[in-house]
C-alpha cells in the first residue's frame, strides 16, 4: 500500500516516466491505465463504462494578456467563494489549470526552412567570436566590450531534466561561443551547469555528473520511498517509523548533499581555481527564492554570498531546494562588513515568518534576519529576469521543458498536501502557501514561456517588429517531437539521450552557417558517441578527469598491448 501511494505521488507531482520504464513498475497498470479501463495487469477488456465523459476541452493561451484575464477570473471566483485556501477540495485556480494550455513555440530559431532569419543574439555572439572579443571586468564601467552590449546566459534547472541544458551548454562550448558571454545566471540545477560551463569542464566532465554520477547513485540521491513522509503520512510506512520519530522534517526524497558535496566537491570536483579566475570577468549568479521577501534573490561572489566551493554549493543547495522534497529550508545570514556583507548558509529545522535569530524584530541591535531560501521555481524559474534587471541587453535562455507541452501545470491533492506540510506546518509562511495555492508560480512560468514565444518569432510575423529595440531574448528548447525528461529520471540511457538532444537543439539554434542547421543530432553523436554507454561508471576511477577520457585511454592501451607479439613482451 505504501509503495503504491508513493508511486502515485511521484507521478502526480513529477510527471509520469516514459513508456520505457513502465514495465518495470509493479503498479504500472494502476498509475498509467487510461480512465475507465481495467486496472488488472495485462487486462485487455473494454472500458467499464461506455459513457465515460471525455476530458474537458482546453483553451489555448497565446498571450500574457489572455493569461492575466484567465487568472483574474479565477481570483474573482475565489473571492466570491470566500474562506481560506482549501487543500482537499479543488478551487477556482485548480479548475483554471485544467481548462487552459500554454505551450512553447520557439522552433523558428535555427529552422532550416527560414534561412533568412538569424536571431539578433546569434548575430552578436558570432560577431564577438569572429573578432576575438573577450569578457571584460564587470566592475569597471569603462572596461566594456566594443559593441557596448551585455550578453547573459540564463539556464533553467528542473531536477534531472537539467541534463538537457547541460547538453545545450556543451553546444555553446563546441561552437566556441563561451567567451562571447559576459555573465551566467542559473536557476536550480542550472546554476551547477553554469559553473561547469564557466570552468570549461566540457564536453564530458560536467555532463557526466548527470549520466554517470547521479544515475548510479541509487537511493543515496533519490529515494522515492520517502514520498510518504512528504505528505505527513510517514507512520503508514513501517520502514519510515524511525525517521518519523527522530527527524522533524524527515530524510529528503532528493538528497542534495550527495550531489553538491560528495559529487561536486569530491567525485566530480569543480575546478575551483579555474572558476575563481574566470568569475572575475564572467561571474556566475545563482538565483533562489526568498520565503521572507517573497521574491527571487541573486547570489554571487560580488554579493558576498560565497567565497569558496563549499559556500557556492550551499547557495546552489538553496536554489535547488524543492519545497517538501529536498529537506529543510536553507537559511542565509548576512553579516555586515566593509565590502557590503558576507553570507553564511545553514539548513534550518524550522522557520517562522518575521522572526529574527536571537532577537526581536523591533530590536535594532538584534542580529539580521535569517533569509529562508528555497528553489528558484517559486519566483524565477527562468533566470532571465535577474539578467535584464542587472543590465543585460541580450540573453540566451536555455530551457529544459520542450516546446509543444503544456507548461501551465495541473493541480493534484498530493502537491497540495506537500506544500501545506512544508509551508504551513513546518515553516509558518502562510503568504507563500497562498501564493502557491493560487498557482501564481505556475502563472509566472507560463508568462515566461509566452514571452519566449514572442522573442523567438521572426520580425514581421507574430513576434518582434522590424524596428523593435532590445532587450533581445534567445530561447532554446527541445522540439515538440522529442520526449520530455522527467524531474526524477534515473535511467542512464535516458539522461545521456537528454544531453545529446539538448546539444543537438542548441547547435541548430546557434550555428552561424545556415547550411549547418539540421545537423545538430549528427554533431551531437560525434561529441557524445555511443561508446559512452559502453563503460560502467562504477568501474572507472576518474576523480578530476572525464570518465570517458579515462575509458578511451584504457581502451587504446588494451588495443596496443593486443598488437604486441607475445614473444616481444
Amino acid at each position: 500500500m505504501a509503495s503504491r501511494i508513493s508511486l502515485l505521488v511521484m507521478v502526480a507531482v513529477f510527471g509520469a516516466p516514459s513508456s520505457a520504464v513502465r514495465p518495470h513498475c509493479p503498479f504500472a497498470t494502476l498509475a498509467f491505465a487510461p480512465p475507465g479501463t481495467s486496472r488488472r495487469r495485462g487486462a485487455t477488456s473494454a472500458p467499464r463504462h461506455a459513457t465515460t465523459a471525455p476530458p474537458p476541452e482546453q483553451r489555448d493561451i497565446s498571450t500574457v494578456r489572455e493569461l492575466d484575464e484567465a487568472f483574474a477570473a479565477a481570483d474573482a471566483a475565489a473571492s466570491l467563494r470566500g474562506g481560506g485556501p482549501t487543500i482537499f477540495r479543488a478551487g477556482p485556480h485548480d479548475d483554471l489549470l485544467s481548462s487552459i494550455s500554454v505551450v512553447g513555440r520557439t522552433q523558428s530559431i535555427g529552422d532550416p526552412s527560414l534561412p533568412d532569419f538569424v536571431h539578433p543574439v546569434v548575430q552578436l555572439l558570432h560577431s564577438r567570436r569572429r573578432s576575438g572579443s573577450l569578457p571584460t571586468d564587470p566592475r569597471s564601467p569603462s572596461d566594456r566590450r566594443a559593441d557596448g552590449a551585455r550578453v547573459a546566459l540564463a539556464i533553467e534547472g528542473g531536477g534531472m531534466r537539467g541534463c538537457v541544458s547541460a547538453g545545450m551548454a556543451g553546444a555553446l562550448n563546441h561552437l566556441n561561443l563561451t567567451d562571447a558571454v559576459d555573465i551566467v545566471y542559473g536557476s536550480s540545477a542550472g546554476s551547477l551547469i553554469g559553473a561547469y560551463f564557466l570552468t570549461r569542464q566540457l564536453p564530458w566532465f560536467g555532463p557526466e555528473v548527470y549520466y554517470d554520477s547521479l544515475t548510479t547513485a541509487g537511493r543515496r540521491f533519490i529515494d522515492t520511498r520517502r514520498l510518504m513522509r512528504t505528505l505527513g503520512l510517514g507512520l503508514l510506512n513501517p520502514r519510515l517509523l524511525r525517521d518519523v520519530l527522530t527527524r522533524r522534517m524527515g530524510k529528503p526524497v532528493l538528497d542534495l548533499s550527495y550531489l553538491l558535496v560528495e559529487t561536486v566537491q569530491f567525485r566530480k570536483p569543480l575546478n575551483w581555481t579555474k572558476f575563481l579566475e574566470v568569475n572575475e570577468r564572467q561571474p556566475l549568479k545563482i538565483v533562489a527564492s526568498n520565503l521572507r521577501t517573497e521574491q527571487s534573490v541573486v547570489l554571487g561572489t560580488e554579493e558576498g554570498s560565497f567565497s569558496d566551493l563549499a559556500g557556492m554549493a550551499g547557495c546552489m543547495h538553496a536554489s535547488m531546494l524543492l519545497p517538501g522534497i529536498a529537506g529543510p529550508v536553507m537559511g542565509m545570514t548576512t553579516s555586515p562588513n566593509g565590502s557590503g556583507g558576507t553570507s553564511r548558509m545553514e539548513l534550518l529545522d524550522k522557520y517562522h515568518a518575521g522572526r529574527r535569530r536571537g532577537g526581536d524584530d523591533d530590536d535594532a541591535s538584534a542580529p539580521p534576519p535569517v533569509e529562508p531560501l528555497v528553489d528558484a521555481l517559486l519566483y524565477e524559474p527562468l533566470p532571465y529576469i535577474s539578467a535584464l534587471a542587472e543590465g543585460a541587453t541580450h540573453v540566451v535562455v536555455l530551457r529544459t521543458r520542450k516546446d509543444g507541452v503544456d507548461v501551465s501545470g495541473k493541480s493534484s491533492i498530493f502537491e497540495r498536501l506537500i506544500s501545506f506540510r512544508f509551508l504551513m506546518r513546518k515553516n509558518k509562511v502562510p503568504a507563500v502557501f497562498r501564493y502557491m495555492r493560487r498557482h501564481a508560480h505556475k502563472k509566472r512560468y507560463a508568462e515566461d514561456v509566452l514571452l519566449m514565444n514572442h522573442h523567438a518569432m521572426p520580425p514581421g510575423e507574430l513576434g518582434r517588429a522590424e524596428d523593435e529595440e532590445g532587450p533581445f531574448l534567445l530561447p532554446i528548447a527541445l522540439p515538440p517531437a522529442e520526449e520530455d525528461v522527467v524531474r526524477l529520471e534515473t535511467r542512464r540511457e535516458a539522461i545521456f539521450h537528454g544531453v545529446r538532444k539538448g546539444f543537438a537543439r542548441a547547435y541548430d539554434a546557434l550555428v552561424e552557417d545556415v547550411s549547418e542547421r539540421g545537423r545538430g543530432w549528427e554533431v551531437a553523436r560525434e561529441c557524445y558517441p555511443d561508446e559512452i554507454m559502453e563503460y560502467d561508471p562504477n568501474e572507472i576511477d576518474a576523480v578530476g578527469e572525464a570518465a570517458f577520457a579515462v575509458y578511451l585511454r584504457k581502451k587504446a592501451e588494451e588495443l596496443r598491448l593486443s598488437r604486441i607479439d607475445p614473444a616481444q613482451q
